[in-house]
């Protein structure tokens, strides 16, 4: 099965105070799923990943907070059941670096089981070297495990790209292989292209 997977992921800060701030991740994801001669266009659930985060003053970065994903709105696009849980992140950025994983565990909530569960947990460590002129080159996996099948899917990225200011705001592409470590049958399989473009919003 050959899949192109599109996905918008902001992260929105809302300040709480001088010393904490909560981060708000949204994450929409749309597939195309072709498995010759069909192909289905899937709009999976939405998620809403959040974490309480203090204002670090060092190289170490953390947070956690409450995880919620809606159910979806037929089998094929997901799992039928409410997931809710917490998410969390730690990262060690020295100089140059970045170091560390963000990660979520969903529990499902009701009993329709047609579109699959939403007992899962979700882990995606990475580490991204960038240079002083801009270039950053970044090695990432994506691993989530189904508790209720029993199955594991492991997406590992490498990429590279460049951060250039246009119209006064700082934009990355990031460009790369991704390969499928480990797979299930309606999973993709094997090697794919990965491209990624990060822009930050000013207050």
């Amino acid at each position: 099965m050959q899949q192109s997977e599109f996905a918008f992921q902001p992260i929105i800060p809302v300040k709480l105070g001088a010393d904490f701030q909560w981060l708000l991740n949204p994450m929409l994801t749309f597939n195309r799923n072709i498995n010759y001669p069909q192909a289905i266009n899937q709009l999976q659930t939405v998620q809403l990943a959040t974490f309480f985060a203090p204002r670090f003053t060092g190289d170490w970065y953390a947070g956690i907070g409450p995880y919620y994903q809606a159910p979806a709105s037929n089998s094929l696009n997901g799992s039928r059941q409410t997931g809710l849980g917490v998410s969390a992140g730690a990262f060690y950025t020295p100089d140059n670096w970045v170091l560390g994983v963000a990660m979520y565990n969903s529990w499902g909530i009701g009993s329709d089981l047609s579109g699959g569960s939403a007992n899962v947990l979700n882990v995606q460590p990475t580490v991204a070297y960038t240079s002083n002129d801009g270039w950053t080159y970044n090695l990432s996996s994506q691993l989530t495990y189904n508790y209720t099948a029993s199955n594991t899917i492991n997406q590992l990225t490498l990429s590279g790209g460049k951060t250039i200011k246009v119209l006064g705001h700082h934009w990355q592409f990031q460009v790369g292989p991704t390969y499928m470590v480990s797979a299930i049958p309606s999973s993709a399989k094997g090697w794919g292209a990965f491209f990624n473009l990060t822009t930050s919003i000013p207050n």
